[in-house]
């Protein structure tokens, strides 16, 4: 998920140790190597294949599933998670959170429609080598090891090579586009929670939300704090001395980040698009839904749908307030049937596959 990588540090001074904690394990989000049971459930109308695929001096270690039924080849899907480093289920360190596995759930939903899944480890954690490469790692590179697990899938025998699309959750809605705007034979993409406006906007309204909320921030403090964020943001983007800073912004993720306009890339995106987006999110505020619809449709694209769920916060999942205090607090740590349902009907449209 796409939070503000520095602001943990920024704010060590004036935010409670339980919100300094919330954000660290959200930011680093890097599971631990504890085996996990990737196979299918008993009786499930699909198989699950660990599988590993080869990348840039590294592997990805993943699981495929692929429907028991159905004619071959197969449409397939590809997840990618947000940002942090996590495994292929895309876990969240919380407590009360133990069982949210997103990317599992939206997996096997497809695979039950008929359409094979192919979900990874993010590079260095899990199962995935690369771990060296994470301190000059951005986006554009992380969109790289997609790119591998496309050619992989076209590889397989069972895959429909022109039938594979993209389902990318924050950050990772940011790196569908990416895969799809130079790549003409992906047939669709799905944005889960996808940004809309340029990281650093974002990283400045996550701070403002984190200020507004926080006891005992003054005016005058919340000034202070903002013009400090923004000049450690210049100072990132122009090239400028960063010696003063947390060592988190000379990384060049953070610079990608802040640099990144997301509008500009979805304009260049002429398949399908699916924009999903939680009414209550905090992360990726709601209107970024609305800015990257206006901007594919400017552009030419005529296929594009969104649909924004009420009363869901960033994680999909049902919220009162949708900030992230509120996450080990929540009452389902499952997301709901109706989100399943919008994502699986119109993939299986768009990938020729009859809905069940």
């Amino acid at each position: 998920m796409i939070l503000n990588r520095v602001i943990m540090r920024a704010m060590r001074k004036i935010v409670p140790i339980p919100v300094l904690l919330i954000l660290s394990t959200i930011v680093f989000s890097q599971a631990d190597n504890t085996k996990v049971d990737y196979s299918a459930p008993p009786n499930a109308p699909f198989t699950a294949e660990e599988v590993t695929v080869t990348t840039k001096g590294y592997t990805l270690a993943g699981t495929l599933l692929l429907p028991k039924a159905g004619k071959r080849p197969l449409p397939a899907v590809i997840t990618i998670t947000g940002s942090g480093q996590q495994t292929r289920d895309e876990p969240i360190p919380i407590p009360g959170l133990e069982k949210y596995k997103p990317m599992r759930q939206v997996a096997e939903a497809l695979a039950s429609q008929g359409i094979a899944v192919l979900r990874v480890d993010d590079r260095g954690v899990g199962g995935s080598d690369g771990r060296d490469t994470l301190m000059t790692a951005t986006t554009s590179s992380f969109a790289d090891d997609v790119r591998a697990e496309v050619a992989y899938l076209r590889s397989r025998s069972e895959i429909d090579p022109k039938r594979i699309a993209l389902v990318g959750h924050s950050e990772g809605g940011m790196i569908a586009p990416m895969v799809a705007a130079n790549d003409s034979q992906i047939a669709a993409i799905v944005l889960l929670a996808g940004s809309g406006k340029r990281g650093d906007q974002i990283s400045m309204e996550q701070l403002t939300v984190v200020l507004d909320t926080t006891p005992g921030v003054t005016p005058e403090l919340k000034k202070q704090k903002l013009a400090e964020e923004q000049e450690m943001i210049t100072a990132v983007q122009t090239g400028g001395d960063l010696s003063k800073y947390p060592s988190q912004v000379s990384l060049p993720w953070t610079k990608e980040f802040w640099t990144y306009d997301p509008l500009t890339m979805i304009r260049k995106v002429r398949q399908p698009i699916l924009i999903l987006q939680g009414a209550l999110d905090r992360q990726i505020t709601a209107e970024q839904a609305d800015l990257l619809e206006k901007a594919a449709r400017e552009a030419g694209n005529k296929a594009v749908t969104k649909q924004i769920f009420p009363n869901l916060n960033h994680l999909f999942l049902t919220a009162k307030t949708g900030g992230i205090d509120e996450y080990s607090k929540l009452e389902t740590s499952a997301i709901g049937d109706d989100v399943l349902k919008v994502l699986g009907n119109w993939l299986a449209l768009k990938l020729g596959v009859k809905p069940k």
